[in-house]
């Protein structure tokens, strides 16, 4: 893969760099290029300039403030007066209704009467005293005259009551007449006087409230316009220091991606942005230099995807042979990984006995898909156990444990695997003979002992083995166990814990390729492999 990569073209010529292009309005530039050239941070300049809006946000509130707390006190005062002449048609009401209660009391002698005007009594003082403790103005000592005519009227009402108590009911509405009747004649006086009195002070309080009110609202409106005049003035101000300089970046960044690199940013802020200009000028300088520089870059880029993919058919390779930790392991950087080099290592070989004339009596699809099922049954309990899968031979497998990673147990892991693929081929018996009506069963040989292994081939094709007398035993063991059947060496079971399996002496055979009889046994019975969990 090879690519010319050249600078773009501009589609359209850039502005002239002396051309201004800030729009900001003339009256406010001075004032802009003042805060620009302040030598602070811009959330300095930002906080500053929201602090300032906040004040006169905050000047424009209190006077509010100062005029609804006038306006209202103004109201209270009003309703405060309008309470006052309510108590004192009220308390002249019971002065009234006290005068008619004592007529109708002597007249008819129902003492349902004399118990209103005790009523009205009570309420006439009440009043009096709830009149007093929110009086507005200046009244003298109207309450205490009122007190004390009250307490006249009241001398009279005595006498009144005792008079008629005493049956003699003329001279009772002779004294109500010359004496109560009067004196409650001077109380309503004196009442009728303070009302016309506090009606005077609501309608100057109208007046005043009025005035203040018109006074007010010029005050507030004129304060309130200023406020927000000078906040949108310092806001403008605060804005276009930013606006400006990110317009002017904009604009040559846009050039520089139409391919003119001679943009050059000048802007008076002395803060980030100035800075960044700064840098916005430098990187346009060195862009020319880089562009001709990317077409080695290109070239060195293709090296390397070259070298990823050979990478990843690596990884696909290994992903092969070796279960996924291993695979992961070895990609992830292990050296020495496919050095030729002496290891002790226990290798087992799985050959299934019975296949052959499966696939003669089978359809080629028949036949294909039931080794694949038992070759994705064996590998996954393979991978399981984290041996390395060393290659499929037919209807069989070469696996080996100990390499490329150490494994301290690899003769346990070994035996495990074999047991747990003898369980495993139960199953798959029933569903690879149900066809072809014969049985399927499979011999496994393992053997221990140190071999050679690594990368071993030519240099087109390599493959990572390994090869040895260990090897051939393994493969020979294999072959001369019957179905179902595990034999081991001598050295791998002298590797296995304790425990682990039951075995019954195989004697002494001469297998092909072997020069002297080996020792062998044969696995009886194997630990349940659900309870191992590889380390």
């Amino acid at each position: 893969m090879t690519s010319t990569i050249a600078p773009p073209q501009s589609e359209s010529p850039p502005l002239p760099p002396n051309r201004d292009t800030d729009g900001i309005p003339r009256v406010l530039r001075p004032f802009v290029d003042f805060v620009a050239r302040i030598q602070a941070r811009l959330e300095t300049k930002l906080l500053a300039g929201f602090l300032g809006i906040s004040v006169l946000m905050l000047a424009l509130g209190s006077v509010g403030l100062l005029v609804v707390n006038r306006m209202d006190s103004q109201v209270g005062r009003l309703a405060t007066l309008q309470q006052q002449s309510d108590n004192a048609s009220r308390m002249l009401y019971s002065i009234t209704a006290q005068s008619h209660f004592r007529t109708m009391a002597l007249l008819t002698g129902d003492p349902v009467w004399t118990d209103k005007i005790a009523v009205a009594k009570e309420t006439f003082n009440a009043l009096i005293e709830e009149t007093e403790s929110i009086a507005v103005g200046d009244h003298g000592d109207l309450f205490d005259e009122l007190r004390a005519i009250n307490a006249r009227y009241a001398d009279a009402g005595l006498r009144v009551e005792s008079l008629q108590s005493a049956n003699d009911v003329d001279g009772a509405l002779q004294a109500h007449v010359q004496s109560e009747h009067e004196i409650s004649h001077e109380i309503e006086d004196v009442l009728n006087s303070f009302i016309g009195d506090t009606r005077t002070l609501v309608t100057t309080e109208i007046a005043d409230f009025a005035g203040d009110r018109r006074f007010l609202t010029v005050a507030l409106a004129l304060f309130s316009a200023m406020s927000l005049a000078g906040a949108v003035a310092l806001g403008a101000i605060i804005s276009w220091t930013v606006i400006r300089p990110v317009r002017k970046i904009d604009h040559a960044l846009d050039t520089l991606a139409n391919g003119d690199f001679t943009a050059r940013i000048d802007v008076p802020n002395r803060d980030e942005f100035g800075k960044l200009s700064g840098n916005v000028n430098r990187a346009s300088e060195q862009l020319e230099t880089l562009y001709g520089r990317l077409e080695t870059i290109n070239r060195d880029l293709q090296a390397r995807v070259d070298e990823q993919v050979a990478l990843l058919e690596h990884t696909s390779q290994l992903r092969r042979y070796l279960s996924p930790q291993v695979a992961e392991a070895i990609v992830a950087g292990q050296r020495g990984f496919g050095e030729s080099r002496r290891a002790e290592l226990s290798v087992a070989f799985i050959d299934i006995r019975g296949f052959t004339a499966l696939s003669e009596q089978s359809e080629p699809e028949e036949m294909i898909a039931g080794l694949n099922r038992f070759l994705s049954v064996m590998t996954d309990i393979v991978f399981r156990y984290e041996g390395t899968l060393d290659k499929y031979i037919g209807d069989a497998l070469m696996i080996f444990f100990n390499d490329p990673l150490p494994q301290e147990d690899h003769a346990e892991r070994a035996v495990r695997m074999a047991l747990d693929m003898q369980r495993a081929m139960v199953e798959l018996r029933q569903r690879l003979t149900q066809a072809a009506q014969m049985e399927i069963a499979a011999g496994v040989g393992i053997s221990t002992g140190f071999v050679t292994v690594g990368n071993i081939g030519s240099p087109s094709r390599t493959d990572y083995t390994a090869i040895g007398n260990h090897v051939n035993l393994a493969s020979r063991l294999a072959d001369d166990a019957g179905p179902g059947e595990i034999l081991i060496t001598e050295r791998t079971l002298a590797l296995l814990p304790e425990g682990l399996v039951t075995v019954e002496s195989a004697g002494h055979r001469n297998l092909k390729g072997v020069q002297r009889p080996i020792g062998l046994y044969r696995i009886v019975r194997g630990e349940d492999p659900t309870r191992y969990r590889p380390e």
